[in-house]
């Protein structure tokens, strides 16, 4: 018979490798101790449930792997690389092989982007998972609130591959665009470069114009947008859709001179006037959807 007992210990292999200097103690005890280092820890959480963020026929793997990558997204955000995560697993399944693939892919993101799980639990019930992750500025931490008006308005990728990827998957079509969906490359290599210039930042997962619009509600300002510089996969709505995980970041235009920035695609410009205007073929478009709301 399946018991709490028996699941954490499909994970027990992941939490003894204490491979970072800085965890004193992983699990086993009722909490991992970390030693403190000179810089700020940054630390963000993440919850992905089954039907909202995931369809419910997805393979445990894929469940793991994408719900610690978009939980990762956010520190690539604030300008930091990860070092240590925590999971709270939900799930009702009673078999255990089912968790030991969860485990499989836990480990495939763990190993590649070179962290440590410190600890976690499990409980029964709809199948979700919360991560939590902890991490340290390359250089700065990169705030929405900073972004200044003439600054640049940048992302690090096309829009709309997680869209597509979902699509096919529903579908049941083959395509690259479907791994986009359940494994996102998290920007941690575009994080620490633009960490030395960026103004502000946020990961694009709620659909560029919300995203965007975040930035802009915190910094006080605006935006413009050319639709026709913004790299997408379908069409306009890939703007507001989601599920990138690309980075969009605001960066003044003395800093933009250097060949790191200039690999990213300029899409428009901080503004004065409060609220985002999106221009299409010299026109202002009205947009009817600004983007993904779990609770809409």
């Amino acid at each position: 018979m399946i018991s709490e007992l028996s699941i954490l210990d499909c994970f027990q292999h992941l939490v003894d490798k204490k491979t970072d200097k800085l965890l004193v103690v992983g699990s086993g005890d009722d909490a991992a101790v970390i030693k403190a280092q000179d810089k700020d820890l940054v630390h963000s959480v993440d919850i992905s449930k089954i039907n909202t963020h995931f369809p419910k026929d997805s393979s445990p793997e894929d469940i793991a792997y994408r719900s610690i990558a978009v939980a990762l997204s956010d520190l690539a955000a604030m300008g930091a690389y990860p070092s240590f995560i925590s999971i709270g697993l939900t799930s009702n399944s009673s078999d255990l092989d089912w968790y030991k693939k969860f485990t499989s892919g836990v480990e495939k993101i763990l190993n590649e982007y070179e962290i440590q799980l410190v600890g976690g639990d499990v409980t029964n019930g709809e199948v979700s998972v919360c991560v939590n992750v902890f991490g340290y500025a390359y250089e700065k931490n990169i705030l929405r609130s900073t972004a200044e008006i003439g600054d640049l308005i940048f992302i690090t990728g096309p829009l709309g591959e997680g869209r597509q990827g979902l699509s096919d998957w529903n579908k049941k079509e083959k395509s690259e665009y479907v791994k986009k969906f359940f494994k996102p490359v998290i920007q941690f290599k575009k994080s620490k470069y633009i960490s030395k210039y960026a103004s502000s930042c946020i990961d694009i997962s709620d659909g560029l114009i919300k995203d965007l619009g975040s930035i802009c509600k915190k910094s006080g300002v605006g935006a413009e947008i050319i639709f026709e510089k913004v790299p997408i996969t379908n069409d306009i709505n890939d703007l507001s859709y989601g599920d990138d995980y690309k980075l969009c970041y605001t960066c003044s235009p003395k800093n933009i001179d250097n060949k790191f920035i200039i690999q990213d695609h300029l899409i428009g410009k901080i503004t004065s006037k409060k609220g985002i205007i999106l221009i299409k073929e010299n026109l202002v478009f009205d947009f009817k959807k600004n983007g993904w709301d779990s609770f809409a």
